[in-house]
């Protein structure tokens, strides 16, 4: 059999940051950048509506900001990356085929326009201010060395204050009130150092953050201004409200000779959802965003155009052990920040083609035509099998493009990536089942579903925490229950594990762990519409290749006799009673089968005695539960009378009678 390698491009190995392009790396390497881009005609148009966007901006002198909408792996850094090319002149990106009209039918605004574009990576910042007034700040003394800091810090303020103080009081004054106690002149060095004008002016030019600079605030807050607050909890000096940052940065920027600034604001969501866990956190920064486009301080000489990459909506942020009131709240004030938002999409139907080009790339025109006949013999599949594998959203255009791959497990994977933290794209995870199947995978095979769990199950964090939990439970079923549980059937995966790869057991053990691995990965998105209500015929379709009988057509009930055998051993494997029923697995982080197995030993005659009797005797109102005798006390004729109560099995009463007679 042919391998799939001698057809297509798979690397031995794949590297971690492979397919995952930054925004402030991808526009400086304009090469590698356009190189690996695929415009499709749908992102073509997305061009087109971005580039409208800014023009309506410069037009009407208004700031605007714009969602970047897209899932995980859909190429939000990278459009942001060929559009900061664009604007800035690039001819390599200015010479891409597909986008020469769209590029031509805008040349006319563009042409004559200084546009200052500004490329962030939000991870890590400590709140909005830092990230994007910081981060201009930053992006200008890289690009202009020899301009002026423009006035973000809060510090600015300080020194202007304290320049105009000096002027009143006189350098000896002053200086000698700003060294008082400090102990001048000592032996200690620069840090003990007395200030003078020249030090003084020194600090006040340095970069935000140098020592020097933060000993002047120290200093002159300590002495003169103890009212300022300009360190924000050790973090390094405060900047100004986001409302006034921006006027600043818009001033800053046309004086410098722009006539717009545009800020693409990479990762910004993802960072937001880096504190989902905090609710006040989320709320408070997230709505300071409304503020890209609606100012109190309406005085930005320039219009700023911001653009945000946005992979998820923020009200998916918050998990559900937020109480309903709060996220009522949280939703209103999302609808207000969102309200005031263009949004441009990149759609998921672009993978396919992206696909076709950069992961399943064929060595040669005749092995394309080879892959593609092997895709003609495998579509000739039963009619329910092709309408699993296709899904409602794909064709047999699309399952070509990303064979041998289907649309069901493009969709699949899709899902899984959005809850992952971006170094699992979807291209990626494509990549991984391929390198990973290098040496086995063959001509005509198709990479089942159930693959995709040992990729996107390991090494990587969840979005949120919620899902990371869910992520653990499913990792802890399988080893301590799932794994097990099949080893007793097929011997120890270690062991099989050397075994040559088309050996029937170890074959056997491959088949049945992806029909396994396929019900956790329907545990952990139950959204999806390919793993939403599974039966036997679906779950054998998704692994399609992977189950085979005697009788075409009859995987279906092989496999459902092999989940009823698990289903008898593993309490979280759920069978419905339908004709044809649904199988699923319940994900839960309590292990219900070891506290029922801790009981067992509570479970005995005697104690179910002593339960039925305690039961009985509390209705009947018997009293004397923990004595030798009970006794019940009652009217009888009118005179009272008091029995003792047995609690015993009849047989046992009358073969003590027949004792006591003999």
């Amino acid at each position: 059999m042919t391998l799939l390698k001698e057809l297509i491009d798979i690397p031995e190995h794949i590297d971690k940051g492979q397919f995952v392009l930054r925004l402030t790396e991808g526009v400086t390497d304009p090469k590698a950048t356009v190189g690996t881009y695929v415009p499709t005609p749908q992102l073509v148009r997305a061009f087109d509506d971005a580039l409208s966007f800014i023009r309506g901006s410069l037009q009407g002198a208004t700031s605007k900001a714009t969602y970047l909408h897209g899932s995980f792996g859909s190429g939000k850094s990278h459009f942001m990356a060929i559009l900061h090319l664009i604007l800035s002149g690039d001819s390599t990106a200015r010479g891409i085929p597909e986008l020469a009209a769209t590029i031509q039918k805008h040349n006319p605004w563009i042409a004559g326009k200084k546009i200052l574009l500004v490329p962030y990576h939000m991870i890590g910042a400590h709140d909005v201010e830092s990230g994007i007034l910081g981060g201009y700040v930053e992006y200008i003394r890289r690009t202009h060395p020899d301009a002026p800091i423009p006035g973000v810090y809060l510090a600015e303020g300080l020194f202007q204050d304290a320049e105009s103080l000096r002027q009143r009081m006189g350098d000896d004054v002053f200086f000698a009130a700003l060294d008082e106690g400090t102990g001048g002149n000592s032996d200690f060095g620069d840090v003990d150092a007395g200030w003078n004008a020249v030090r003084f002016e020194s600090a006040v030019e340095a970069d935000p953050g140098s020592e020097e600079r933060s000993q002047l605030i120290s200093a002159l807050v300590g002495k003169f201004f103890g009212s300022y607050d300009t360190q924000a909890g050790g973090r390094g000096e405060a900047f100004v409200s986001l409302d006034k940052g921006l006027s600043v940065i818009s001033r800053h920027a046309k004086s410098l000779g722009y006539d717009a600034l545009i800020l693409f604001l990479d990762e910004l969501i993802l960072w937001l959802a880096s504190h989902a866990a905090d609710l006040k956190f989320v709320h408070q920064e997230g709505q300071k965003l409304a503020k890209l486009v609606e100012a109190q301080t309406a005085d930005r000489p320039i219009p700023i155009v911001s653009f945000i990459a946005r992979q998820r909506d923020l009200s998916e942020l918050i998990g559900d052990s937020v109480p309903g009131a709060d996220r009522l709240n949280f939703g209103d004030a999302l609808k207000h920040w969102e309200g005031r938002f263009h949004k441009i999409t990149l759609e998921d139907r672009n993978l396919p083609a992206i696909a076709e080009r950069r992961v399943l790339k064929c060595h040669s025109d005749a092995a394309r035509l080879e892959l593609d006949a092997a895709f003609e013999q495998t579509a000739k599949i039963r009619d329910a099998v092709m309408t699993t594998l296709l899904t409602s959203d794909g064709d047999r255009e699309m399952f070509r493009k990303v064979y041998p791959f289907s649309p069901a497990l493009v969709q699949t994977l899709i899902a899984v990536s959005s809850v992952l933290q971006r170094e699992r794209t979807a291209l990626k995870v494509m990549m991984q089942l391929l390198v990973d199947q290098r040496d086995v995978l063959t001509v005509g095979d198709l990479v089942p579903v159930g693959d995709l769990f040992d990729v996107i199950a390991h090494g990587d964090e969840a979005f949120s925490q919620e899902m990371a939990i869910h992520f653990d439970n499913a990792k802890r079923l399988y080893h301590q229950k799932l794994l097990p549980m099949l080893e007793k059937t097929h011997g120890r995966r270690e062991e099989l594990e050397k075994l040559p790869i088309d050996e029937p057991r170890r074959v056997g053990f491959r088949n049945d762990d992806r029909l396994v691995k396929t019900l956790l990965l329907s545990a952990l998105v139950p959204e999806v519409e390919t793993l939403r209500g599974l039966n036997a015929e679906r779950l054998a379709a998704l692994n399609h290749g992977t189950i085979k009988t005697p009788i075409a057509g009859r995987e279906g009930q092989e496999v459902l006799r092999r989940v009823r055998n698990w289903a008898a051993s593993v309490g979280e494997i759920r069978i419905g009673e339908e004709n044809n029923p649904s199988i699923s697995i319940q994900l839960s982080g309590v292990d219900t089968e070891g506290i029922i197995k801790q009981a067992e030993r509570e479970d005995n005659q005697g104690n179910r005695i002593r339960r039925v009797r305690q039961m009985l005797f509390e209705q009947l109102g018997v009293s004397g539960e923990d004595e030798f005798q009970q006794h019940y006390s009652f009217n009888w004729k009118n005179t009272s009378r008091t029995c003792t109560v047995l609690f015993k099995n009849i047989r046992d009463v009358e073969q003590i009678s027949v004792y006591q007679d003999r």
